[in-house]
């Protein structure tokens, strides 16, 4: 063997072994274990990796995720019902918890004390929708549109209860009016996308 092909022998040899020393836990050290059914917070999926439903659970969501999830639900549960402190921050996480049904309570005691707050009038729509209440998620977009008649957003998501219940021309004729309007915004563009599937 000739010396050149040794020393690089030797220097990958030195480089394994720094990335294994890089990857042992230093001493006292406890390697971070996946949350078990015990630990999680009343209301998540309790399945690790998938919820009872088949959507996703506690198993691929991050542990800071969790403490947080379960310090604001044990918050929300003692507080008075007029305090909506945190209320808002923890029925999104509900709802992005695949959670819309425990959400919705929370979102509509948030848009009651707030009812001029369009996003998260939005994110109720998105719960109704999600717990199959279209006619009260559409009924808070176009409340969303009489106070901003501007709200892209809004203005999309209608259009898209509208395809979902089989109305299709009302769809369509809602999202050119967006397009039209307002042809640079994201939600133009995810419009258009959706009337090439009608």
């Amino acid at each position: 063997m000739n010396a050149s092909r040794l020393y690089m022998l030797i220097g990958l040899a030195l480089v394994a072994i720094i990335v294994i020393v890089l990857l042992l836990p230093e001493e006292g050290e406890v390697p971070q274990q996946p949350e078990t059914a015990e630990q999680m917070p009343p209301g998540h999926p309790d399945v690790p990796g998938m919820g009872a439903d088949g959507a996703p659970g506690a198993g691929n969501v991050r542990t800071d995720f969790m403490e947080e999830f379960k310090r604001l639900g044990d918050k929300i549960a003692t507080q008075s019902e007029s305090d909506t402190s945190d209320v808002l921050v923890y029925a999104r996480m509900l709802l992005d918890a695949h959670q819309a049904a425990n959400a919705v309570p929370l979102f509509e005691r948030y848009v009651d004390a707030a009812p001029e707050n369009t996003a998260a009038m939005l994110d109720l729509s998105v719960a109704y929708f999600e717990t199959k209440q279209q006619e009260k998620a559409e009924a808070i977009t176009r409340s969303v549109l009489s106070i901003d008649p501007k709200n892209t957003t809004a203005m999309y998501n209608l259009g898209a209860l509208r395809a979902v219940t089989e109305k299709k021309a009302e769809a369509r004729q809602i999202w050119q009016e967006l397009i039209d309007k307002y042809p640079d915004s994201p939600d133009a563009a995810r419009a258009r996308e959706m009337m090439k599937q009608l």
